[in-house]
């Protein structure tokens, strides 16, 4: 039997499920304590069609990995600009935005798209791949696990109180989707656990 999870390029059919799922997972993937979920949200809305655009153009990728068990269910996607430069003006990829379907956590796709995208541009000629994650990211201590190495820091600092208020509103409304979140989940698990009474 081969392989349950496979990475392919995508295809114009599935521009609007990448782009739902980057909406969708914004609120983890995007902005940080100064943006809040609903700017993150707005912001891939606004800017996606001109990362379609690249793509087309040729200076961007956009993979997906596909669940062969499931008649090819698209179940993670990864965006790769293949011209990005270092500090030094040399040619790299870069990582630009990558997600996976919730519930399909524990069977390593992030790794699987990694793995890809490093192949991709290593057939490109190109030696670096890089990409950014916030700082409340778990991604950043399992660097590791994608074979990453970390290589810089940012930061920065709120010089008014304009910038201070931004700041609270933006950690509310995180806290207002995270509570949603939480009551969803519960619900969701009352109604696998009245499921399975209802199988037995």
């Amino acid at each position: 039997m081969g392989q349950r999870f496979e990475v392919i390029d995508a295809g114009p059919e599935d521009t609007n499920w990448i782009r739902e799922l980057a909406v969708e997972a914004s609120i983890h993937t995007l902005g940080g304590p100064r943006s809040s979920p609903s700017e993150c949200a707005d912001f891939i809305e606004k800017e996606f069609p001109e990362l379609v655009r690249f793509a087309q153009e040729g200076s961007f990728r956009f993979l997906v990995a596909v669940d062969r068990e499931k008649n090819n269910l698209r179940v993670g996607y990864l965006m790769l600009n293949l011209f990005d430069l270092d500090q030094l003006g040399r040619r790299q990829t870069c990582v630009e935005d990558f997600a996976v379907v919730p519930g399909y956590a524990g069977h390593n796709i992030g790794i699987l798209l990694f793995e890809a995208a490093a192949t991709l541009t290593g057939d490109l000629g190109v030696h670096f791949m890089s990409g950014e994650c916030r700082a409340d990211n778990r991604l950043i201590n399992t660097a590791g696990r994608y074979d990453c190495v970390l290589e810089s820091y940012s930061f920065f600092r709120a010089c008014t109180p304009q910038a201070r208020q931004i700041m609270e509103e933006a950690e509310k409304e995180r806290e207002q989707r995270k509570a949603v979140a939480r009551r969803l989940a519960r619900i969701h698990a009352r109604r696998r656990k009245r499921k399975r009474g209802e199988d037995a």
